[in-house]
């Protein structure tokens, strides 16, 4: 987002570990978070600049508490969860933890177990419990792989008790919740701003937005990247929508003459392959988030297939040679930038992105 003509406040919170800018009196108000390592970005159509200041205020409270009770590999709920289960102890964790966790467990069922948060260790094993890309250690020998694979955690190893306690049978479960994380957070977002009466936003976590209403009388416009980080096509969001990729582009794994990205297949514990990036509309921003990160793994034989399972009909697919699969339903959304020199379209899976 441009930033020009607003001055910047920065305010701290949760121990200095989140910034935040207001914008001075003027429309839209835009505020810029940090969190979980990236950037977080809110543009609304508040009533008043001291409504949407408020709301900014709050919005940076949500991603304190979140990064407290997620992150993966800081201290925080979800790594005392992890420690709990390893023990053969249930650990209570807070509410929207037990929440995110329960959509997890639903992302999975869907799937059929191609979306599997509970293989956190196997992410911790290849390097991908950090910020900094791309990671040029050696990749984890197999019999290391194979240790952690023959444990077999499941999404449905777990309960979830409505008091908060999550219990597990297999002590082989450690979570990483990073792939609906974001999802998640907006959703949340989308929430506190309702309560407030701001009906028009566009929440941007980490690059992934969930459009709410109208950008004045106009629909959202967003950019669709490429693997290549130039745009690949754009596509207009309004209503309530959500557009979210993933890919092999900005987190990987690099030695000489190979590349891994993030997203692990818990069918073999090794990256998946064969999928450059993912994009998803759907209204629901927790089931795009799951959608662009399971279809990685489903790869273009099983995309139709995958898609239907999770309720998805708007996905576009990169492949590693460049070459674009897309559903009927996503064609009618967006516009290329540039014809793809390979263009295929798969079976009908819905006449709009509503799911």
């Amino acid at each position: 987002m441009k930033r020009k003509g607003f001055a910047v406040l920065a305010a701290l919170a949760a121990g200095g570990l989140f910034a935040y800018a207001l914008l001075r009196p003027a429309a839209p108000q835009r505020g810029t978070f940090l969190a979980f390592g990236g950037i977080t970005e809110a543009e609304l159509r508040a009533p008043t600049d001291a409504v949407a200041n408020d709301a900014f205020a709050a919005i940076a409270q949500i991603l304190a508490r979140d990064q407290r009770e997620w992150h993966p590999w800081e201290m925080s709920d979800l790594m005392r969860l992890n420690a709990a289960i390893e023990q053969g102890q249930p650990y209570t964790v807070p509410p929207g933890l037990a929440g995110l966790i329960r959509r997890a467990q639903d992302g999975y069922a869907r799937s059929g177990g191609l979306f599997n948060p509970a293989i956190g260790g196997l992410v911790g094993l290849w390097g991908f419990h950090t910020s900094d890309y791309p990671i040029r250690t050696p990749r984890p020998p197999p019999e290391a792989i194979a240790r952690l694979m023959a444990g077999s955690p499941r999404m449905d190893d777990l309960t979830v008790g409505e008091n908060g306690e999550v219990a597990s049978r297999n002590r082989a479960v450690d979570l990483d919740l990073n792939g609906l994380a974001e999802g998640y957070a907006a959703e949340q977002i989308a929430e506190e701003l309702a309560r407030r009466g701001i009906a028009h936003a566009l929440i941007n976590v980490g690059g992934d937005v969930l459009a709410l209403g109208d950008a004045g009388e106009r629909p959202w416009r967003v950019v669709i990247s490429s693997p290549q980080h130039a745009a690949l096509a754009s596509a207009q969001l309004s209503g309530r929508e959500a557009l979210f990729s993933s890919g092999n582009y900005n987190k990987f794994r690099e030695e000489p003459g190979q590349r891994w990205g993030h997203v692990l297949d818990p069918r073999t514990g090794e990256p998946a392959h064969g999928v450059a990036a993912v994009s998803v509309i759907h209204p629901d921003a927790v089931i795009a988030d799951i959608a662009s990160t399971t279809l990685m793994i489903a790869g273009t034989a099983a995309l139709a297939e995958t898609a239907r399972k999770l309720g998805v009909a708007c996905a576009v697919l990169v492949d590693e040679t460049g070459a674009v699969w897309i559903t009927p339903a996503m064609k009618e959304r967006i516009d290329f930038s540039t014809p793809p020199a390979a263009f295929n379209v798969t079976e009908s899976l819905g006449a709009n992105c509503g799911g």
